[in-house]
C-alpha cells in the first residue's frame, strides 16, 4: 500500500512513522522548506541567534511518543532530548497571589497551604479522583475512533462512570474541592485554548491538568522545532521520502475513492491512501470538492461551527535572562465569570487581558546566545470572525506588553530587546492557513466532540483520513498525536496488518508521586 501524507505538521510526522513502521510505503509533501507545520519555529536577530518556538510549547504525556517510535523498531531519546521542566509553571492572579504547579504531588500540596490550610487535602483528594477519570477516560474516550455516538455516550451512561458528572462545568468541578476562585481558574485555565471558558467547558477536561501533574511537563532540547526535526529524521531513517517546499492543490478523488493528490504545479501523485495533516476547515474547503463532502465536513457546517479564540503572538530576543519559571501565566479580573464578551472572545481585551509567557531559556539555553534569552508572550483575541482591526489591536497589544510583564516579575524589558517580531490571527490565516487564524480550532463544545467532531476516516471518501486539532480527540499535541495513531490503526487494518501494535495504549501513572 502507498501512502501520500499532506503536511509535516507533528500528525503528519508521528503518521509517517506509524505507517512507515507498519512497512508501508509513504511520501509526505508539505509546502514549507522545513518540517513542523505551526511548530516549525523561527529565528530573529541579525545572525539569527535567536530560536523561538512559534506553536506548542508544552508537551505531556511523552509516554505516547515513546511508544510511537517503539512500535516503529526505534528510541525517540535518538532522536530527540526531552528535558523536564520545574517548576511546570507558575500562575499570577488577579490579587497579586500566585500558584506554582510542581509533579511532586506533595510539595504542591504544601505550597497550597499559602491558600489555606485545607487545600493540601483538597488537592489530595482530587488528585486521586482525578486518576481514576484519567484510567477510564483516555483509553474510552481519547484513544479511540469515537466513530459511533451510542458507543462514545454508553460508557457515561453506566451506574459507577456517573460519579465523574461529565455535565458539570470545569469551574463547578474544581470549586467543588477547593472553594478558591484562584485555585479553580489556575487548573482550569486550558479550557481558554479549548475555544471554551471554565464556566462553560465540561468537566471531562480536569484530566488535563491531572495529565501535568502525572507525566510532567517536558520541554524539547532545541525547541519544538528540533521535535519536529528530529521526527522527520527518525521517518527518513524507516524509508520515508518528504518531498518539501511542494504545495498540495486538491486531493485527488475518483468515484469516491482517494487516488493521491494534485500538487500546484499540476503534476499528480498517486496513492491508496491519503492522511491530510492540513487544518481541517482549510483543508475540507480548498482542498477536497465540495460534491465530496458531507455532514460535518460541509461549508454550511464549517462556517456556523464554533471556533476556538486565535492569539496574538509577540516573539523576543533578549540581551539577559530572567530568573522567573519557564511557563507562566497570569489572570486578570477581566477573565472571570461576568463579561460574556471576553469570555466567548468576541472583543480585543487591550486593557488587561489574560496572557501567556514562555521563558524557555531557563530549561534549556541552547536557544538563545550566552547571557541571551528568548521570550514568548502570547494573548487571546478573537478569531477573524469577528469585525476586529487587527493592525490596530497588534500595535495596541506591542506597547502594553512591556507593563503587562511586570505582573510575572519582569520587569524593564524594553532596554533588553534585540530582536521582535508580532503576530495576529491574520497571520495565522493567512501565512499558516488557519481558518479563520483559529490557532486552536473547532472549539471544544458537547456538540463538538467525539463523533460530533469531523471523523478521522472520512465518511465519503474511501482511503481519506485526517489527522490534527480540527477532528477527534481535539487541539493540543497530545490530542494530535492519539488522531494520528487513530488514523494508523484504520490503515493497518485496511492494508491487512490487523489493530495497530500496542494501541490503544493508557500510560500508567505509577511513575507519578502517590496521593495520600
Amino acid at each position: 500500500m502507498d501512502v501520500l501524507i499532506v503536511g509535516a505538521g507533528p500528525g503528519g510526522l508521528l503518521s509517517a512513522i506509524n505507517l512507515a513502521g507498519l512497512g508501508l510505503k509513504v511520501t509526505v509533501v508539505e509546502k514549507d522548506p522545513v518540517p513542523g507545520g505551526r511548530m516549525k519555529g523561527l529565528t530573529l536577530g541579525e545572525q539569527n541567534e535567536y530560536t523561538i518556538d512559534t506553536g506548542p510549547t508544552i508537551f505531556q504525556v511523552p509516554e505516547i511518543l515513546f511508544k510511537t517510535f517503539e512500535r516503529a523498531g526505534k528510541r525517540l531519546e535518538d532522536y530527540v532530548t526531552l528535558l523536564p521542566v520545574e517548576p511546570m509553571s507558575r500562575t499570577w492572579f488577579w490579587d497579586g497571589t500566585y500558584m506554582d504547579s510542581f509533579r511532586d504531588t506533595e510539595r504542591m500540596a504544601a505550597d497550597l497551604a499559602r491558600f489555606g490550610p485545607d487545600k493540601p487535602a483538597a488537592l489530595k483528594r482530587w488528585v486521586a479522583d482525578a486518576e481514576e477519570k484519567y484510567r477510564f477516560i483516555y483509553g474510552k474516550f481519547v484513544a479511540t475512533p469515537a466513530d459511533s455516538l451510542p458507543g462514545y455516550i454508553v460508557p457515561w451512561l453506566w451506574g459507577p462512570n456517573l460519579r465523574f458528572k461529565p455535565w458539570q462545568t470545569l469551574y463547578s468541578h474544581f470549586n467543588d474541592y477547593f472553594k478558591d476562585d484562584r485555585i479553580t481558574y489556575g487548573f482550569a485555565f486550558s479550557s481558554k485554548y479549548l475555544g471554551l471558558h471554565p464556566t462553560t467547558a465540561t468537566s471531562l477536561f480536569s484530566i488535563v491538568p491531572y495529565l501535568e501533574l502525572a507525566f510532567g511537563v517536558w520541554h524539547p532540547k532545541g525547541g519544538f522545532r528540533a521535535m519536529a526535526q528530529g521526527m522527520m529524521k527518525c521517518a527518513q531513517d524507516l524509508g520515508v521520502e518528504f518531498r518539501m517546499g511542494t504545495p498540495v492543490s486538491r486531493i485527488w478523488v475518483e468515484e469516491g475513492k482517494a487516488r493521491g493528490v494534485e500538487l500546484s504545479s499540476g503534476e499528480r501523485l498517486k496513492a491508496d491512501t491519503v492522511v491530510v495533516n492540513a487544518d481541517l476547515p482549510y483543508a475540507a474547503k480548498n482542498l477536497l470538492d465540495a460534491r465530496w463532502r458531507k455532514g460535518r465536513m460541509t461549508d454550511g457546517f464549517l462556517d456556523k461551527a464554533r471556533y476556538s479564540p486565535s492569539l496574538f503572538m509577540l516573539y523576543l530576543g533578549l540581551d539577559r535572562v530572567y530568573d522567573v519559571p519557564h511557563h507562566q501565566i497570569s489572570f486578570s479580573a477581566n477573565g472571570l465569570k461576568n463579561d460574556l464578551a471576553k469570555l466567548e472572545d468576541t472583543t480585543v481585551d487591550t486593557e488587561d487581558p489574560p496572557f501567556y509567557v514562555c521563558n524557555p531559556c531557563v530549561t534549556d539555553p541552547s536557544v538563545a546566545p550566552p547571557g541571551h534569552s528568548t521570550l514568548y508572550v502570547t494573548i487571546p483575541t478573537p478569531h477573524t470572525g469577528h469585525p476586529v482591526d487587527f493592525k490596530q489591536a497588534e500595535r495596541i497589544l506591542n506597547e502594553r506588553v512591556p507593563e503587562l510583564l511586570t505582573k510575572v516579575g519582569i520587569h524593564d524589558i524594553t532596554k533588553h530587546i534585540r530582536a521582535r517580531r508580532s503576530w495576529t490571527a491574520e497571520t495565522w490565516r493567512d501565512d499558516f492557513n488557519v481558518f479563520r487564524g483559529a490557532v486552536f480550532n473547532l472549539a471544544h463544545t458537547m456538540d463538538q466532540l467525539g463523533p460530533l467532531r469531523p471523523r478521522v476516516k472520512n465518511t465519503e471518501v474511501s482511503g481519506l483520513y485526517f489527522v490534527g486539532g480540527g477532528t477527534h480527540p481535539g487541539s493540543g499535541l497530545l490530542a494530535i498525536m492519539e488522531s494520528a495513531n487513530i488514523a494508523a490503526d484504520y490503515i493497518s487494518r485496511d492494508a491487512g496488518k490487523g489493530p495497530l501494535k500496542s494501541w490503544p495504549y493508557v500510560p500508567p501513572v505509577q511513575h507519578a508521586p502517590a496521593a495520600k
